[in-house]
């Protein structure tokens, strides 16, 4: 029994009063934060685009070119705003990135970066996004210009594409989430 309270005694004292406690660096939070509002917002945008996408189909199935190369250009603005979003977010990656070293435990270090991984690996899969909705774009573009009539079966699988890179990076981004939510004991 005593052996057992002195177990006890030993853990509570290692736990509670020699533990560290958990130290985050405020530029790390404040580049989490924005990373955070960043993904969200891309993640938005990807879905916008998808439902832009559908609404260029049926204007293409309507034969309402001209409403339809309107829209075109309107998702390549939209598309070249997500690519500056995602510069905005790698610089909050890097600076989070920065900072992991001065995070203590190291248990809480370890899961930033996971965290700021998962994002980067976001960051890739969008610029694969970002460039098949181009290549979709433009090819939509010349179409509806009568520039390209045999078209269809590369938009069919720039479509398939962009809807599989639309899926894991809604994915990822839960993942980064989920990993933020662990990071924060929750």
């Amino acid at each position: 029994m005593l052996i057992l309270l002195i177990a006890l005694a030993i853990y509570f004292v290692g736990r509670f009063v020699l533990a560290k406690p958990q130290t985050i660096p405020s530029e790390f939070l404040k580049a989490r934060q924005q990373a955070s509002l960043i993904a969200a917002d891309i993640v938005g945008v990807a879905g916008q685009s998808s439902k832009k996408l559908e609404e260029i189909s049926k204007l293409d199935g309507e034969r309402k070119y001209a409403d339809a190369i309107k829209l075109v250009a309107q998702e390549l603005e939209h598309n070249n705003q997500a690519r500056q979003r995602a510069l905005y977010l790698s610089n909050q990656l890097e600076t989070m990135a920065k900072n992991v070293p001065n995070i203590t435990p190291g248990s809480s270090a370890q899961k930033a970066l996971e965290a700021v991984s998962l994002e980067t690996t976001l960051i890739n899969r969008l610029i694969t996004y970002n460039d098949y909705l181009n290549q979709l774009l433009g090819i939509l573009r010349d179409k509806f210009l009568g520039q390209n009539k045999n078209s269809h079966d590369k938009i069919a699988e720039l479509v398939s594409k962009i809807n599989e890179e639309a899926k894991a990076i809604n994915e990822i981004n839960q993942k980064f989430n989920d990993k933020l939510s662990d990071f924060d004991g929750k």
